[in-house]
């Protein structure tokens, strides 16, 4: 298009000037055969070396007053003769003689309007030698300019209308061409989402590689995803097994129960952990709402002693988070149980989106986390079951599968007098 742009310009300006040149051409002819009928018709009276012309000129322009075609003669005493059509003229034109046998034409000879000027200058005997006589044609530029306009007019217009069907004709092709890289971008972006698992449409040969490369890495994610979690089960079983029969044995010292309790959470923890984070952007977001639905009646009826009012704002009931469903029922799971052990009467969860960002807030009416807890909760290297106020091991767990996402958990001031968490989401992972 841009080069388009440049060359249909390019070619105006280019014709027009060669068309210009061309009626200077023609016009430097034409005056040329207007200076030869003039000298053919010209005598020197021998003498009184005066101009003899007929009193009637053979081209009628020379015989009419402003006609456009005017002439003079010249000889070193001043001008010999000029025609009828200079009868009106007012100001007479001061002329450079060229040199004998020579021509002189001028494009733009300036006095009340604008003329080409031809000059001719000729020998002719006199009584006292040969005497130089110069022949000067001008031709008022008027319909010149009136053609030159008129062309240029034409050109534009034309070349015009032919870039603007050629723009659109390029336009219609590179839509055309370009509209299987639209639909294999648009697969793509449904196999992110989770809409399609294969890309299964057609394309031309210049893509079918990359088609088939895509699905290749796809079904490679996927069984390696697989073997992955696989692996991970297979791990856990055959870990609990030995400390369950470890921690079943008859005679076992009553101090090794809580190390083996420890060493039985910890290889918890650090298997979802190690598993978290893990689902390709290719696999489709988990709905938000249905989530919490689940979560509030399971709460509801853990607490029904404490007669708890559980409430949801989400922003759109679309709303799905990029990870496993385990995942975040894990993590919403731990902070709203802790957030009812905590509520007075109220357990309030807020989602929505920022830019690229899921932003999930659950709040409570309880006591709140003092402001110095809470810059030591979130230090590297703490442990959140270090806080009193039932945060036990689950909030750990919460934390590490924050981390493992890329997200961030911020602990404020509830309006409602209670601790507000933050979880902090990328929208892709």
């Amino acid at each position: 298009m841009l080069a388009l742009l440049i060359f249909i310009p390019l070619t105006a300006v280019t014709l027009e000037q060669a068309f210009n040149s061309s009626l200077s051409q023609s016009m430097l002819q034409q005056l040329r055969v207007q200076s030869l009928t003039l000298i053919s018709e010209f005598e020197l009276d021998n003498q009184s070396s005066e101009a003899v012309m007929p009193e009637q000129l053979y081209n009628d322009q020379f015989n009419i007053p402003g006609s456009g075609l005017y002439a003079f003669i010249q000889s070193r005493d001043g001008i010999l003769w000029q025609s009828l059509s200079t009868l009106n003229w007012q100001q007479q034109p001061n002329f450079l003689a060229p040199d004998i046998g020579a021509e002189t034409f001028i494009e733009d000879f300036s006095m009340q309007n604008s003329y080409f000027l031809y000059a001719y200058t000729a020998e002719f005997e006199s009584p006292v030698g040969y005497l130089p006589v110069s022949f000067y044609i001008l031709q008022d530029k008027q319909v010149f300019n009136t053609e030159k306009s008129k062309f240029a007019n034409t050109l534009w217009n034309w070349l015009g209308l032919i870039a603007l069907l050629l723009l659109i004709l390029l336009l219609v092709s590179l839509n055309a061409a370009l509209l299987p890289i639209s639909r294999l971008n648009k697969q793509i972006r449904q196999a992110e989402s989770g809409q399609l698992k294969r890309i299964d449409q057609n394309y031309p040969p210049e893509l079918e590689k990359l088609k088939s490369s895509i699905n290749h890495l796809l079904d490679t994610e996927q069984q390696q995803r697989s073997r992955y979690r696989n692996s991970l089960s297979d791990l856990a079983h055959s870990l609990k097994t030995p400390l369950a029969v470890l921690s079943g044995t008859e005679g076992l010292p009553h101090q090794a129960n809580e190390p083996i309790n420890q060493i039985n959470l910890q290889i918890q923890r650090q298997l979802k952990r190690a598993v978290a984070g893990t689902n390709s952007t290719f696999e489709q977001a988990v709905m938000i709402k249905p989530v919490v639905d689940k979560l509030f009646n399971a709460m509801d009826k853990v607490y029904v002693d404490k007669h708890l009012t559980l409430t949801h704002d989400i922003q759109h009931n679309e709303l799905g988070f990029n990870g496993d469903i385990t995942d975040l029922m894990e993590i919403l799971g731990n902070v709203l149980d802790n957030a009812c052990k905590a509520a007075v009467k109220q357990v309030k969860l807020s989602v929505s989106t920022n830019q690229s960002k899921l932003l999930i807030h659950i709040e409570d009416d309880g006591p709140g986390i003092p402001k110095d807890k809470r810059e030591q909760l979130l230090e590297r290297g703490t442990r959140l079951d270090s806080y009193k106020e039932g945060q036990g091991i689950g909030m750990a767990v919460v934390a590490d599968l924050v981390s493992a996402y890329q997200g961030q958990l911020e602990i404020l001031q509830s309006d409602l007098g209670g601790a507000k968490l933050s979880l902090i989401f990328p929208t892709q992972v």
